[in-house]
């Protein structure tokens, strides 16, 4: 078996399509990739004041190439175009349904090379 082979069988349910939009002080760049595992995680917390929901998910993109930065933004399937300021400013999660931001991003390596990217918020 050689070793794409053995990272094609690792990642079987990165079958999802997700856009990954990043913003720098000159660009908003938007990056589609169709071989991603999105999933989301509702939690609900109860203490002496009531009950809280939190929304969370984790994100798995396979590749040596892939970037993920703290603060990108995620949306399931191929997303719309964001090319100004302010439409970045208006497409937050409270606005936009099934958006999240990466709060945290993690290359993963085998044997020295990255094999894919953990993230999640």
């Amino acid at each position: 078996m050689m070793y794409g082979d053995i990272l094609d069988s690792i990642f079987d349910l990165c079958v999802q399509t997700v856009t990954v939009y990043h913003k720098t002080d000159d660009e908003i760049t938007k990056t589609v990739y169709d071989r991603a595992f999105f999933e989301f995680d509702a939690t609900r917390t109860i203490s002496k004041t009531g009950s809280r929901d939190v929304n969370s998910f984790l994100l798995i993109i396979p590749g040596e190439d892939v970037k993920l930065h703290t603060g990108d933004k995620v949306i399931l399937g191929e997303g719309p175009d964001i090319s100004t300021r302010e439409e970045w400013a208006q497409f937050i999660p409270g606005k936009v349904e099934g958006l999240v931001v990466i709060r945290n991003a993690d290359p993963k390596y085998w044997d020295g090379i990255q094999t894919h990217v953990e993230s999640g918020g």
